[in-house]
């Protein structure tokens, strides 16, 4: 990664989102926007680096349940940090670089679902760690460390990214109804 990539890291948790200033059409929407997408996109990846620092600490320090957590901690740190890269990619260089303005309120809605079924792949994440956590308690199960210990890491995983789909989801909808407003007057509708 290059040195203004690494940086964007630090430069989305700084940039104020302006959700509370007044509205001035397309250009401000589009600076929202933008800015939402790369905090969510920059907290993203700050929780994938920490996952992934935790790998080393669990064979250094940890035994059992807790070194199977992170070390699946670990693992969905890679996975987080490949997600968060690859819509970077896609929503920062191409995708959302294009388009005119109701392209760019399409762009935004179909965002919004597509986090909306992310909370929903999100309580499917808590749900199947309850059950891994479960099935390790059996008696006859094999290795009941590793299913308590990966059980777990997906639940916090699940946890993590509800929440963070829920805020970046609230915010792409009081951006989206700052410009409800410019949207009835393009429209012709009361």
């Amino acid at each position: 990664m290059q040195l203004r990539h690494a940086r964007y890291l630090i430069t989305a948790f700084t940039t104020p989102l302006r959700l509370s200033e007044p509205f001035d059409e397309i250009r401000d929407f589009d600076q929202r926007f933008r800015g939402i997408v790369r905090r969510h996109l920059a907290v993203l990846a700050w929780w994938s680096l920490l996952c992934i620092a935790t790998g080393p600490l669990a064979i250094l320090v940890f035994h059992g349940e807790a070194y199977y957590f992170f070390m699946m901690h670990m693992v969905w740190g890679f996975i987080n940090l490949a997600f968060a890269v690859l819509i970077f990619y896609h929503a920062v260089f191409r995708k959302f670089q294009k388009g005119n303005a109701f392209e760019r309120f399409e762009a935004q809605r179909h965002v919004e679902k597509m986090l909306l079924l992310n909370i929903g792949l999100d309580f499917a994440y808590v749900f199947t760690g309850l059950l891994l956590h479960e099935h390790g308690l059996r008696e006859s199960v094999a290795l009941p460390e590793l299913w308590q210990g990966f059980g777990w890491a997906i639940v916090v995983q699940g946890v993590f990214l509800f929440a963070q789909d829920t805020w970046v989801y609230r915010l792409h909808a009081a951006n989206f109804v700052k410009a409800a407003p410019f949207l009835r007057e393009e429209m012709g509708v009361e």
